[in-house]
């Protein structure tokens, strides 16, 4: 079973080469959260939903 952690840590960090964006709920388990890109609006991702990301002054927060 030692052959089972190295195919473990391959997986983890393969993670990290497909981006988050594409497996956000994923990354929100790990992370608590994570940004997601939607034509040109950015909302966090949470494991349990969505919601639109704000800026500090009450705008929505827009991305490329």
């Amino acid at each position: 079973m030692k052959s089972l952690k190295p195919i473990r840590i391959i997986l983890f960090f393969s993670l990290f080469f497909v981006g988050c964006g594409t497996i956000s709920r994923g990354c929100a388990k790990y992370f608590g959260y994570d940004e997601v890109c939607v034509d040109g609006v950015k909302y966090i991702q949470f494991t349990s939903g969505a919601s639109v990301k704000y800026n500090p002054d009450g705008s929505i927060a827009t991305c490329r």
